[in-house]
């Protein structure tokens, strides 16, 4: 159970009030640092709390970096409820492209919030770039249903394969200045041929002409593999 939920169990409405300003109070502070460090008193005093209401709401710093990321988990799920691929295969790819449109809306937020979420990951968390990897086992169970791949693999080792892709690329983002549609680029190149490799044979031409497409959209960017954003 995380802070947020123990939070909730607590404090009821209540919670959900003093969170959600908390939240706002949050948010304004990192839009205008430029970084998490968000310190406990000058939170309280944005969202004219008690210094005590942080860490009775969120318990930790930590609380609130998560609770955070998963507020903009759930704005981008429902956007993805929202989209409809062409197929199984394809929302592979329109899944990434989704969340690269995502955080390029404001990508000094989303850089810091990865960082942050990083750096205090340990124990019992996931780093949040890992969290995907149910997802992933459940988009590969379902390809595999409608017969886009083979049935023959184990399906967490290739949701952990598109897990290591995906976080890989999602972290050098998050620690260096290049654009956030760099990596998305990155992410279905590396799709491409990982799925090409458990593909069923109808399908392999498809994800190498996809490879490809990825391939050369890497090779034209603009000063190589990590141009500082301007």
């Amino acid at each position: 159970m995380t802070d947020v939920e123990d939070g909730a169990g607590r404090g009821g409405h209540m919670f959900d009030k003093r969170a959600a300003t908390l939240l706002e109070a949050a948010q304004a502070i990192v839009r205008e640092t430029g970084n998490f460090d968000l310190p406990m008193r000058a939170l309280a005093a944005r969202a004219q709390v008690s210094l005590r209401t942080p860490y009775e709401v969120f318990g930790s710093k930590n609380g609130i970096i998560r609770a955070l990321l998963k507020s903009e988990q759930e704005e981008f799920r429902e956007i993805v409820r929202n989209y409809r691929s062409i197929d199984r295969l394809e929302m592979f790819f329109d899944r990434t492209l989704l969340g690269m449109e995502f955080y390029a809306r404001e990508q000094p937020f989303y850089r810091a919030l990865f960082r942050a979420t990083q750096a205090f990951s340990g124990g019992d968390e996931t780093e949040p770039a890992r969290e995907m990897l149910p997802i992933y086992a459940n988009m590969v169970r379902r390809a595999i249903e409608e017969g886009f791949l083979r049935d023959d693999l184990d399906i967490t080792n290739i949701a952990e394969i598109l897990t290591d892709l995906f976080a890989a690329n999602l972290r050098n983002w998050a620690s260096s200045d290049f654009d956030i549609w760099l990596a998305g680029q990155k992410i279905c190149f590396g799709f491409s041929l990982a799925l090409a490799g458990v593909a069923m044979p109808q399908c392999v031409e498809r994800l190498h002409m996809s490879a490809r497409t990825y391939d050369k959209a890497i090779q034209d960017y603009p000063g190589g593999a990590a141009i500082p954003v301007r």
